[in-house]
């Protein structure tokens, strides 16, 4: 049972919390034509977006540390740091900063672990796209996403 300043400090902790960037993407894949493509779609479509890139999970935790981006689609397997790793490394990175959680598409081409796929079945806010993806598949799930976060932002 929570005290009232337990619950007065829980409140004072969710109001600090330190929104995404409204509209800003990171597109983390180590193929470079597929982050070229990506990026192209993105960018002709939703041309309020910034649209940023990175080749592995390491980069996306550097990028997101300075853009703070309301979405990630992020490949699964990729050298130096794969999806799922970089995926838990931003979970703690939000936890620890006090920083709100941005949306995560995995794109993937297999079965991500159990864990990770439990997580995703039990939220909202995050989704996979099996490979091959099409630009309407694309375009559909990155804009649900960010009308979460216009949705989250306006209440």
């Amino acid at each position: 049972m929570e005290t009232g300043e337990q619950a007065e400090r829980a409140c004072e902790h969710a109001k600090q919390l330190v929104p995404c960037e409204k509209n800003r993407l990171l597109i983390v894949d180590d193929e470079p034509g597929i982050r070229s493509i990506f990026k192209q779609i993105l960018s002709a479509s939703l041309p309020g977006c910034v649209v940023d890139v990175a080749t592995n999970g390491a980069e996306a935790i550097e990028s997101f540390k300075t853009g703070h981006h309301t979405v990630l689609l992020m490949d699964l397997h990729m050298p130096v740091m794969d999806g799922e790793t970089a995926f838990r490394k931003l979970e703690e990175l939000c936890e620890t900063e006090n920083r709100e959680m941005p949306s995560v598409v995995f794109c993937a081409g297999y079965e991500p672990s159990y864990e990770l796929h439990k997580v995703i079945a039990n939220s909202r806010r995050h989704f996979i796209l099996r490979k091959p993806v099409t630009n309407e598949m694309l375009l559909d799930t990155i804009k649900v996403r960010l009308e979460m976060n216009q949705e989250t932002h306006s209440s």
